[in-house]
C-alpha cells in the first residue's frame, strides 16, 4: 500500500495497456490499472463512493465500472446507456448518476437503476456535468454556451407530487440559467461550499466567468487573448488556474478584485504563467497541500508543477492524448484483495416508466452493526449480566410498588379530608337554616 495521502488518476486516448491508471505523485510509479473499458470519454472519469471507479467509453454507449481492487470491470452486469455519452457526474456518496447524452440529461438512482428523469433544456450537446460537494445540486454546461444549475430533489421528484409544478418529463425549471458565453463551455469548477460558493466557467470565447451561486449573479469576467480549455481552484480558493488551447496555464489571484466586473488579463506582464505543454491543456487539478499543480494535455504529458516557483517537478508520459487527470485521496480499497462494497449497483434503465402501477422494492444489505442489545464476551459475562438485570428489575419493582402504596395513602387521605369538609359545610348550612326558621317563628 502506498504511503501517500493522495494519488493521481489518469486516462488517455490510447487504450493499449489500460483504460485508467492510478499513480503515486511522489515517485511517478503506477499503483493500479483498470482495463477493458476502451477509450474513456473526456471528463467522465469518476468515483462511485469509496468502492468503484466509473468511466464512459468514447465510441460506445456503455458505462464501465471497476471495483477499486480489480483490474477487470464488474462481472455479471452491463451498464448500457440510451446513447453515446458526452458528460458524466456521480454524487460523492454514489447514490445518483447523471449523464449527458446529446442535448439531454439523464438521471439515475444507483441502487435501483431507476431512470428518474430526462431533462431537455439545452439546445446543443451537453459537455459538462458536475455535482456540488453536498450532492444537493448539479451544474450542466453545453456547446450552446449555456450553464444551468439544477436542484436534485426537484428534478428527481415524481410529477404527481403537488409541490412540484411539472406537467411532463423533462420540463424542469433550473435554479439558475447563465447564458453569458457566446461559444461552447469547455470546463468549469465549483467551490467546496456548493450553492453558498462560486461557480467558475471557461469557454472557447476566451473568457473565464465567476458566478455567485447564492444570488445567481456574475461577479467577474476575465477576458484572455486565447481560447480557454480548462480551469481549477487551489485549496483555499484564493487563486484560479486557467489552461489555454495553446498549452499555457495562467494563474489569476482572486484576493485583489478589479474595480470593474470585466477585466482584460494581460498574460505577458502581470499574470504568472506555467509554460511547458505544446498543445491544449485538457485537465487541471491542485493537490491537497496546495503546493502541487497537475496539468494534462493533448501532447501526451501529465506534468506536476511546484506552484510557488512555477517549475515542473515531475513528468508522466502517456501513449495518447490525456483525457482525464486529477488528484484524489488514496482509497484503501485499491490495495485490498477482498473488500465488501457499501454501494449497491444495478443495471441502468433506458426508458422512463413513471406512470406504471408496479412498485419497485429494493432490498438493501448493510454491514453496519446496530448496537441494540448489550454485547457479551462469554457465558459467564452473559449470566452475570442477566443476574444484575434481575436484581435491578426487582429493585425497580419494589420502588414502584412503594410509590404506588404511597400514592394510594395520599389519595385516601385526600378523599377522607374532602368528605369531612363536605359534611361540615352541610351541617353548617343546616344550622343556619334552623336559626332563620326560629327567628321567623318568634317574629310572627
Amino acid at each position: 500500500m502506498s504511503a501517500s495521502l493522495e494519488v493521481l488518476v489518469t486516462c488517455d486516448s490510447s487504450n493499449t495497456l489500460w483504460t485508467c491508471c492510478v499513480w503515486d505523485p511522489h515517485t511517478g510509479t503506477s499503483l493500479m490499472t483498470y482495463k477493458g473499458g476502451g477509450t474513456a470519454e473526456a471528463r467522465t472519469l469518476s468515483f462511485i463512493g469509496n468502492d468503484y471507479l466509473a468511466a464512459v467509453e468514447k465510441t460506445k454507449p456503455v458505462l464501465h465500472i471497476w471495483p477499486l481492487n480489480s483490474h477487470q470491470t464488474v462481472q455479471g452486469m452491463r451498464f448500457i446507456l440510451p446513447g453515446k455519452c458526452s458528460a458524466l457526474a456521480i454524487t460523492r456518496d454514489g447514490a445518483y448518476i447523471a449523464a449527458g447524452i446529446n442535448e439531454k440529461i439523464y438521471l439515475w438512482q444507483t441502487s435501483s437503476g431507476n431512470l428518474l428523469t430526462i431533462i431537455n433544456r439545452h439546445y446543443q450537446k451537453v459537455v459538462l456535468l458536475k455535482f456540488t460537494p453536498d450532492g444537493r445540486y448539479f451544474v450542466s454546461a453545453a456547446e450552446d454556451g449555456m450553464v444551468m444549475v439544477w436542484m436534485l430533489a426537484t428534478v428527481s421528484a415524481h410529477p404527481e407530487v403537488d409541490l412540484v409544478m411539472q406537467t411532463s418529463a423533462g420540463q424542469h425549471d433550473p435554479v439558475y440559467i447563465f447564458s453569458d458565453h457566446s461559444l461552447p463551455v469547455t470546463d468549469m469548477c465549483i467551490s467546496k461550499t456548493g450553492l453558498h460558493g462560486r461557480l467558475f466557467t471557461v469557454s472557447s470565447d476566451r473568457t473565464c466567468k465567476v458566478y455567485d451561486l447564492a444570488c445567481g449573479e456574475m461577479l467577474l469576467n476575465l477576458v484572455f487573448d486565447v481560447p480557454l480549455s480548462s480551469i481549477a481552484l487551489d485549496v483555499l480558493e484564493l487563486n484560479v488556474f486557467v489552461g489555454t488551447a495553446e498549452g499555457k496555464i495562467h494563474q489569476q489571484s482572486l484576493t485583489n478584485p478589479p474595480r470593474n466586473r470585466d477585466l482584460l488579463v494581460n498574460t505577458d506582464t502581470n499574470c504568472p504563467t506555467f509554460t511547458f505543454h505544446g498543445d491544449a491543456v485538457t485537465s487541471l487539478s491542485v493537490s491537497l497541500d496546495g503546493e502541487t499543480l497537475l496539468s494534462a494535455s493533448h501532447d501526451e504529458h501529465v506534468i506536476l508543477w511546484h506552484i510557488p516557483s512555477r517549475q515542473p517537478i515531475r513528468t508522466i508520459r502517456h501513449k495518447g492524448s490525456v483525457t482525464n487527470a486529477f488528484f484524489t485521496v488514496n482509497y484503501p480499497a485499491i490495495f485490498k484483495q477482498e473488500f465488501t462494497p457499501s454501494v449497491i449497483l444495478h443495471s441502468l434503465e433506458r426508458t422512463l416508466e413513471r406512470d406504471s402501477d408496479e412498485v419497485t422494492e429494493i432490498e438493501v444489505f448493510t454491514n453496519r452493526k446496530i448496537k441494540f442489545w448489550p454485547e457479551s464476551n462469554g457465558d459467564s459475562e452473559l449470566s452475570l449480566n442477566s443476574t444484575e438485570l434481575q436484581n435491578e428489575f426487582k429493585l425497580k419493582e419494589a420502588a414502584v410498588k412503594e410509590e404506588i402504596d404511597k400514592l394510594k395513602s395520599i389519595n385516601a387521605n385526600l378523599y377522607a379530608f374532602s368528605v369531612q369538609k363536605e359534611l361540615q359545610s352541610i351541617s353548617f348550612a343546616n344550622n343556619n337554616k334552623s336559626k332563620k326558621n326560629k327567628r321567623k317563628n318568634r317574629e310572627s
